[in-house]
């Protein structure tokens, strides 16, 4: 294996490049302990040292970091790895790491974002929502069965934040706020319930 490149970037971070392809990422200070140099070979030993010794390690630590002041879903935690320079082997690794801990659960996730958002979104907007975080189907349908009641109290409190009372809106109004509502997943016989529009 030869060193082909060294990227450096800055607050001294270095890309390695080993025979022409990205490898990891390093400190100026690491390239100094491990004596990489470019167009210089680098034995299986020292590779494989860096890999578990700082790399991995790091890359756990980050991980852990990530998950210490919110949770997050699988897949947002692959992309803040991802954005950190970690190559898909590590991210895998990094993410079995903490899974292993339950530090990293996309059902807990689901469950909890459900119970503190049903009583404002819409059943819709919350299936949406949570695919785009990439979470499982089945994940999602087993925490509507665990947590979603009914609509009814989300959209109570839909309205309730933009009016204190329906019947002093205009016709125009009520269409206004019945059309957000729409656009938030609402079904329509309780838009039409709760905004009045056609009354």
């Amino acid at each position: 294996m030869i060193v082909t490149k060294l990227e450096g970037l800055t607050k001294g971070k270095v890309k390695v490049y080993i025979d022409g392809e990205y490898h990891f990422l390093l400190y100026l200070e690491d390239i100094r302990v491990y004596k990489l140099q470019e167009d210089e070979p680098i034995s299986e030993k020292v590779y494989t040292e860096i890999i578990e010794n700082t790399v991995l390690r790091r890359a756990k630590q980050k991980a852990m970091a990530i998950l210490k002041y919110m949770d997050r879903t699988e897949q947002e935690l692959r992309q803040k790895l991802k954005q950190a320079d970690y190559t898909e082997t590590i991210i895998e690794s990094a993410i079995d790491y903490v899974k292993k801990f339950h530090y990293l659960d996309d059902e807990r996730y689901a469950m909890n974002y459900i119970r503190f958002k049903k009583n404002t979104k819409s059943k819709r907007q919350l299936q949406t929502e949570l695919s785009q975080k990439g979470i499982r189907k089945e994940y999602i349908e087993l925490a509507f069965e665990e947590e979603y009641d009914d609509e009814e109290l989300a959209i109570q409190k839909a309205v309730a934040k933009k009016t204190t009372d329906i019947d002093s809106l205009s016709q125009e109004e009520k269409m206004k706020l019945a059309s957000s509502l729409y656009r938030k997943g609402f079904k329509m016989d309780l838009i039409q319930k709760y905004t009045k529009i056609y009354n």
